[in-house]
């Protein structure tokens, strides 16, 4: 009886083989990019059955974030050509009893905005970020806390200018405008037109 010899793999097995690693290597790609824009590949109802995330604050704060002009201070629909655009994120104690939230640093909450780039249709969207907050600002890292007695509001608010000078441009696109404070990261997607 003669040893079996395996079977030379043809062209066709080896083409079929790369073509169902690019398309899963792409899809990997394009579920995490989708997920950093803040746009997730799962519908939402699927993705509450799956992960259900434990709340971050605790319970009787709520927050409101808001992306408002400084002039008139009303909610923009979309970004201005230039000028400044306000972040606003407010937490609120609704509950009966004071509460004290605990920070590793001196920031407490933190704006951020990205430019959202998209590749192959749509298919990988790559948010880069153009501002934070944070920048150029030297930050302790001493802990520190926030008291808020019944029905008492912090308001957080930090100006985000859109350049139009020639060296440092804001170019016209789609945005993700996110304030992150305590766990909670709130996203707004605003357009910049063309």
């Amino acid at each position: 009886m003669r040893p079996l010899r395996p079977r030379p793999n043809s062209i066709g097995q080896l083409t079929i083989t790369i073509i169902v690693l690019v398309f899963l290597v792409l899809f990997g790609v394009s579920f995490v990019s989708h997920q950093a824009a803040g746009e997730p590949m799962v519908p939402s109802r699927l993705a509450e059955l799956l992960h259900r995330p434990d709340p971050t604050l605790p319970l009787g704060m709520t927050y409101d974030f808001e992306i408002l002009d400084p002039l008139t201070e009303r909610p923009l629909p979309i970004l201005p050509d230039h000028g400044d655009v306000q972040f606003r994120f407010a937490v609120t104690n609704d509950s009966a009893l004071p509460m004290t939230l605990s920070f590793p640093s001196e920031l407490q909450c933190e704006f951020v905005t990205r430019r959202v780039h998209s590749y192959l249709g749509g298919l990988i969207v790559l948010p880069l970020e153009v501002w934070r907050s944070s920048y150029f600002h030297n930050i302790r890292r001493t802990p520190t806390t926030l008291r808020l007695v019944p029905g008492q509001t912090k308001v957080y608010v930090a100006d985000w200018t859109i350049d139009e000078s020639p060296t440092s441009p804001t170019p016209a696109g789609e945005y993700r405008l996110v304030a992150s404070f305590y766990g909670v990261e709130e996203t707004q997607a605003l357009t910049k037109p063309f």
